[in-house]
């Protein structure tokens, strides 16, 4: 387990107020195994709310006050469905001011597809660039939105559910490895798809 592995965990541990083990931590493949540990080690406290469902009438409302779309808003719509190239920039940051919260930020790719996806250097393919987050769907907007925000969002004292972990988790890794939090997957491995040592 490399330095970057070890200060993710203390994160975590330090946010969860739980202790992980070194022989747990190095079985800790994915983001999921991580959230799978981190649950079984703490008490919920249930609640009828469902905090997805208020993010995305949260965002679904904001997104009828600055589109002029006639199409049901949905949670498998694609970002890209409610706003042209042109206006994905001005309409975003407008989108942040209505629904109060930190959004992932944009890429270079929402605003130039043409890009590709990795770079080449003296023709070899080297850096792979971010996947567009107007590629992404409301539904995953709701996600990142609630990892972005998880401190205003979910109270550590009463967490209700699982997912509030695994939303938890994905917003520590963002932060502490500088992975886009659109890029962060809970089936992704540490090592090999976020580049944790």
């Amino acid at each position: 387990m490399g330095l970057d592995s070890v200060e993710l965990v203390m994160s975590i541990e330090d946010k969860f107020g739980i202790q992980i083990e070194d022989s747990e931590a190095e079985k800790i493949y994915t983001v999921q195994d991580f959230a799978d540990i981190v649950f079984s080690r703490i008490i919920t406290s249930p609640t009828d709310k469902c905090l997805t469902q208020i993010v995305f009438y949260r965002i679904r409302k904001a997104l009828r006050n600055l589109t002029s779309n006639e199409k049901e808003i949905r949670p498998d719509m694609k970002i890209s469905e409610l706003f042209t190239q042109s206006e994905l920039k001005a309409k975003w940051s407008q989108l942040k001011k209505e629904v109060g919260l930190e959004l992932p930020d944009l890429v270079a790719l929402d605003f130039n597809p043409e890009l590709g996806s990795h770079v080449k250097i003296f023709g070899i393919k080297t850096i792979k660039r971010t996947t567009p987050v107007s590629k992404g769907t409301l539904g995953q907007l709701v996600d990142w939105t609630i990892s972005l925000n998880r401190d205003k969002l979910i109270d550590i004292e009463k967490i209700s559910s699982k997912y509030e972990v695994e939303r938890i988790i994905c917003g520590i890794t963002e932060d502490r490895i500088g992975v886009p939090i659109s890029e962060i997957e809970l089936h992704h491995s540490f090592t090999n798809d976020l580049g944790i040592d």
